[in-house]
């Protein structure tokens, strides 16, 4: 018996797509192409002696930068070869560190070096060399393996006291048989100092479009993480604390580049919220109020959120911190609610462009980055409401999720 193939009638025709959303569309998250290039330049550095050319460069760089296991590839040249019988190239990494006790350290934490070429007696040296090798990946700390730390140098604006400065450097070493009455000594170095930037980027992005955030916190609640705290009410005093509620993106890992958004929200009874917004006047200063008393009674309550980095050293067992604000937020009020006495804010905070280094830890250098909320009443002295600053951890990397960084890693 032969079986007839079964009838087909043609398929519907594909409807019309655009990513563009609709006019009763929005667009609740998206995900750009990657848009991350492949530097082509080329860094050269010389001295009397040697030359080396690095590759892989941005254009103009003034120092040659490399990631997490880039490859580190170029060429040196030699001025004169007579007598050499090895060329290496080193790479070296050093902390120097000081605490606010006055203990000061310098250490090497990395030193490899690369035979480029070396004379086994059967020839001459080349005047040119080409060299490639990955750079390391991980260092050996307090008997431990971990990522090698970012170049860094913490800020020195304050008195504290307290100093962080990570370094590279990559020497080109040319060693050589001969008279020391000749014009090269039996050792000759060309050292560079180069970046080190290990790459990473969130493992999810942030909400493209998170305001409103009442739409967004229904239809994607995962999408947000709350932290809470609570403005203290002084002893004695006749109103009740406030709640306050500060939403942040779930992922809670932000590239450096990143606009965080954030809603915070402040619950209370109306006398709180009435004395958080409003200064309380003593009773001695209401019948003879100066000019610049009736102008501290307009002065706004203090809403702020923003960054902080925290940096510790560790040195001879003692823990020295110093924390710093790294970018300061927009805030915009948000009309009352009329469902609940509330206060209520949204904005978003970066970090400042000068930041180029994420979070990052050894043994004796930690560096920690947190979202920080300020909140304190008009007059501090009279309000009978206290002051709250928390600050939530986070992390801050060197990509925004949608980078593509092809040899480096996710956030785990």
């Amino acid at each position: 018996m032969t079986l007839e193939p079964p009838t087909y009638s043609p398929s519907a025709a594909v409807p019309p797509y655009s990513i563009a959303p609709g006019p009763s569309e929005r667009t609740l998250a998206a995900t750009a192409r990657s848009r991350r290039r492949t530097p082509t330049g080329v860094l050269t550095r010389s001295n009397r002696f040697i030359a080396v050319a690095l590759r892989g460069q941005e254009e103009n760089a003034m120092q040659p930068s490399y990631g997490h296991n880039s490859v580190v590839s170029g060429d040196i040249g030699l001025s004169c070869t007579q007598g050499v019988h090895s060329v290496c190239v080193n790479l070296e990494g050093r902390l120097h560190l000081a605490d606010s006790e006055g203990a000061r350290v310098m250490l090497t934490f990395l030193n490899i070096s690369y035979d480029i070429w070396r004379n086994d007696g059967s020839g001459t040296c080349p005047t040119m060399f080409p060299f490639e090798f990955a750079m390391p990946e991980v260092f050996t700390d307090n008997g431990q393996r971990r990522p090698l730390p970012p170049t860094y140098s913490v800020p020195s604006s304050d008195a504290s006291g307290i100093r962080a400065q990570c370094y590279y450097s990559l020497s080109v070493i040319v060693e050589r048989r001969g008279s020391k009455l000749g014009l090269w000594k039996p050792h000759k170095k060309l050292t560079v100092p180069f970046i080190h930037r290990p790459r990473l980027q969130p493992q999810q992005p942030i909400l493209s479009s998170p305001f409103p955030f009442l739409a967004t916190i229904k239809s994607l609640p995962e999408e947000w993480f709350q932290v809470t705290n609570t403005m203290p009410a002084k002893v004695k005093s006749a109103i009740r604390p406030i709640d306050c509620h500060l939403f942040i993106p779930a992922v809670q890992t932000f590239s450096l580049t990143d606009s965080i958004p954030f809603y915070l929200q402040l619950i209370g009874p109306p006398k709180s919220l009435e004395a958080f917004l409003y200064p309380t006047i003593p009773n001695h200063t209401k019948l003879k109020r100066s000019k610049s008393n009736a102008a501290e009674t307009t002065t706004p309550p203090v809403v702020r959120v923003y960054l902080t980095r925290q940096v510790t050293v560790v040195l001879r067992g003692h823990r020295s911190t110093r924390k710093f604000a790294i970018g300061e937020g927009t805030i915009r009020s948000l009309p009352p609610s009329v469902s609940a006495p509330t206060l209520d804010y949204e904005g978003e905070v970066h970090a400042s462009s000068d930041v180029t280094v994420g979070q990052f830890g050894i043994s004796r250098l930690q560096v920690r980055d947190f979202i920080t909320v300020h909140l304190a009443p008009p007059n501090q002295y009279t309000s009978q409401l206290g002051v709250l600053q928390h600050s939530h951890p986070i992390r801050l990397v060197t990509d925004s999720f949608m980078d593509n960084v092809d040899h480096e890693a996710h956030v785990p």
